[in-house]
């Protein structure tokens, strides 16, 4: 939790949960969430849209803007959250990264803004995949935010310590919820379903997730 409030975003445990990695970490979320369509930028993450399918659910792909990659542009995502309820679909979820895994970069503060303002409007789940926020990008390039200091109601933090913190053999990721009734509710059916399948972190990776993540002078340092 001071992780994230190191961040600007004061956290408390009980709106936490932590797996063996963000793809079970996410594949738990989509299979407890608010069911519907999930919106995803296109390019983004190979592992996104399998675990969309994996679910069945139907993922929709929205072109990111010229600006950067990571989120896609507010008016095509508008535009196809119409379509999707056209045709009938129940658009439900938006997957976005701030520092992009394909594109390598940094959505500008102005352009998330956009993207989440429209996203609130539509009445879609933000999950916001911060993996790589804490690698090195362009010093004078752009300011990096979450979408969850502008919408904190709306918004889920996804994080795996694989991007900075943890070798890449011992997989941890952690999700930050929303201090709301609907956040509590979906925490609760998310930890629920990695419980029942023993989904767990491991003693020995637990102790190193917390060592990294209290963010000591060798791990700043790397």
């Amino acid at each position: 939790c001071g992780y994230w409030s190191r961040r600007g975003l004061w956290t408390d445990p009980e709106h936490v949960v932590v797996a063996p990695g963000a793809e079970p970490l996410l594949l738990a979320l989509l299979a407890s969430g608010p069911g519907g369509d999930v919106l995803l930028p296109r390019p983004c993450a190979a592992w996104y849209a399998p675990l969309v399918r994996l679910v069945n659910r139907r993922a929709h792909h929205a072109p990111v803007p010229a600006e950067c990659g990571g989120l896609p542009d507010p008016f095509a995502l508008l535009e196809i959250v119409r379509r999707i309820r056209t045709e009938g679909g129940v658009p439900r979820v938006l997957l976005l990264s701030v520092a992009d895994d394909p594109t390598g970069t940094v959505a500008p503060p102005e352009m998330l803004h956009e993207v989440c303002e429209a996203a609130v409007a539509e009445g879609l789940l933000i999950v916001s995949d911060e993996t790589w926020r804490d690698t090195v990008h362009h010093p004078h390039g752009t300011v990096l935010l979450s979408p969850a200091e502008m919408s904190p109601e709306n918004v889920i933090v996804l994080s795996d310590l694989g991007g900075a913190f943890t070798p890449a053999g011992w997989p941890a990721a952690m999700a930050r919820f929303p201090a709301t009734e609907r956040g509590v509710e979906l925490r609760g059916r998310v930890l629920s379903l990695l419980t029942a399948v023993r989904s767990g972190l491991p003693a020995s990776i637990t102790a190193a997730a917390e060592y990294a993540l209290g963010e000591p002078e060798p791990v700043r340092g790397r």
